[in-house]
């Protein structure tokens, strides 16, 4: 009988437990937290270099982001350039914001180690179509010695000041899978995951999301 007891106390116990995670998940914001790395070309120092960047791209609060795009993803990671030490970095992503006196949408990407900063887009227009895939991996930028004073994002767009190139490439497979395989909720109860993962494609991918990701959407 004490046995009995001892083990119903222990699943009590458990139980608790449980609701309490389910509870602190439930009041706390979801999120969504991936890895990007794109490889490519650098202006720096006068010259042309290969250049790679591996981010940490972290959605702190997925359900402000999806009904307001300019709401900015926090990004991590390290840059690696040729001739040039491989370096920390820290900055902002904007995930599909609407593009200024044009169509579509960007992704803006903002972040600084401590001797450069690099501002750069990804414009994905209303009539890509599957060239979407193009658009959402191909990031036009520039690198700059740190405080200078960066372009603008209609300069990138329309005055093309942009000088570095740099690619996810999804013809990879490694890459692909990598990439897939990173994505992590946060502070989202175990029965939320695919619907938290299903506001991303929906939101990134728009009506395609309904072809290429069917069991989620």
């Amino acid at each position: 009988m004490k046995r009995l007891h001892s083990l119903v106390w222990m699943m009590l116990l458990a139980l608790l437990a449980l609701l309490a995670l389910t509870s602190t998940a439930a009041s706390a914001a979801r999120g969504l937290k991936f890895a990007e790395e794109m490889r490519g070309y650098a202006y720096w120092d006068g010259e042309y270099r290969n250049a790679s960047v591996s981010l940490k791209i972290t959605i702190n609060d997925i359900d402000k982001w999806s009904v307001d795009p300019n709401y900015p993803a926090t990004v991590t990671g390290t840059l690696f350039m040729d001739r040039v030490p491989a370096q920390p970095i820290s900055g902002t992503l904007q995930i599909l914001a609407p593009a200024p006196n044009d169509d579509g949408r960007l992704l803006t990407y903002r972040f600084t180690s401590a001797t450069l900063q690099f501002n750069g887009i990804k414009h994905v227009r209303d009539s890509a179509g599957a060239e979407v895939f193009d658009d959402m991996t191909t990031l036009h930028g520039m690198f700059q010695p740190k405080g200078q004073t960066p372009p603008s994002i209609l300069d990138l767009m329309y005055q093309a000041l942009w000088t570095s190139e740099l690619h996810f490439e999804w013809w990879d497979p490694t890459t692909v899978w990598n990439f897939t395989m990173s994505f992590q909720t946060i502070n989202t109860p175990w029965y939320e995951v695919l619907e938290v993962e299903a506001i991303f494609v929906v939101t990134v991918f728009g009506a395609l999301a309904h072809t290429l990701f069917p069991w989620l959407c």
